[in-house]
């Protein structure tokens, strides 16, 4: 219970004992009082004020509706907003609903997961009562729906999830589980007049030798992505020469292809104008001692130095 429900208790308390006060102030005054029609309209008054007015006044504090209880009828379905209200005195009391964002945790949860390991897991749900519904809510479950509604029902939809995945992806699908659990609270829950706002997987525990062969499993699959990567830049090396190697050649071949065709245009433009010419421009001038060659012009001339 929180201290807004005690609220209307205490007003209770308070006003019988007022109400005890002025009787007794007035039976007092009606004594030493020569005016007994008078004492008595002002221990009527008092006892008045103390047993129909006080009880009369209700109050709602923030972030809470009251919901009022009917001796005579129930409870009444419309809920009273924050502040103070009027009641019928001694006919109707107020108990207060606190309708602010709440956290409930659940047990811890022993379920297996898909591939049958087993998970120990504890999940919370922050929610709130529908201001419109406290009413229905106080009716229908009573002021204790926490323990009656939400926590078995968080319990059960966390133990329905946890076993919807493998325990190797537990920890990749907390957000996903999370947000399904807390799907299925809204569909649940949310004719109870509760809103839930946020489901969060809190903690999660597994099995220690399972814990021990992902870890290895882990370690194993580190080394093997290591020797693959080796291999790879490996490849990648090889292929890398290949590349250079074939690139040169082929700069070679585009060369001597360069060359080949250069020469066969340079041979093809040699002709006897050509070389006379040339001879003409690179002469010094000196005439050659011995011209071997045909009858109408030499084709060879030898420049011999006799030495004298």
């Amino acid at each position: 219970m929180s201290y807004a429900s005690l609220i209307q208790p205490v007003l209770w308390a308070i006003s019988g004992g007022a109400a005890l006060v002025f009787v007794g102030v007035g039976l007092l005054r009606l004594r030493k009082s020569k005016s007994v029609k008078a004492c008595l309209i002002g221990a009527a008054a008092s006892l008045l004020a103390a047993v129909v007015i006080v009880p009369a006044i209700g109050v709602v504090p923030a972030g809470h509706r009251g919901v009022v209880y009917r001796w005579s009828g129930g409870v009444d379905p419309f809920e009273r907003p924050e502040g103070v209200t009027l009641i019928a005195p001694w006919v109707q009391h107020i108990v207060v609903s606190s309708v602010r964002t709440q956290k409930v945790y659940s047990p811890k949860v022993f379920a297996q997961s898909a591939d049958l390991q087993e998970i120990t897991v504890v999940a919370s749900a922050n929610y709130h009562v529908d201001p419109e519904k406290a009413a229905d809510l106080y009716q229908e479950v009573g002021p204790d729906y926490m323990s009656t509604v939400i926590k078995p029902a968080l319990f059960q939809n966390v133990k329905a999830a946890v076993g919807q995945v493998n325990a190797e992806d537990f920890a990749l699908s907390r957000d996903k589980l999370a947000r399904k659990i807390q799907a299925q609270l809204v569909a649940q829950l949310g004719g109870y007049g509760i809103v839930v706002e946020f489901v969060n997987i809190e903690d999660a525990i597994f099995d220690p030798a399972f814990v021990t062969a992902v870890k290895r499993k882990i370690i194993a699959q580190q080394k093997a992505k290591e020797q693959f990567n080796l291999i790879a830049a490996q490849r990648a090396v090889k292929e890398q020469t290949i590349i250079n190697a074939e690139a040169t050649a082929r700069a070679v071949l585009i060369k001597a292809q360069a060359q080949a065709k250069a020469n066969r245009k340079i041979a093809a433009s040699v002709n006897d104008v050509l070389l006379r010419w040339q001879y003409l421009v690179r002469w010094n001038g000196i005439l050659p001692t011995t011209l071997v060659g045909g009858n109408k012009e030499p084709s060879l001339f030898l420049n011999i130095d006799t030495g004298y």
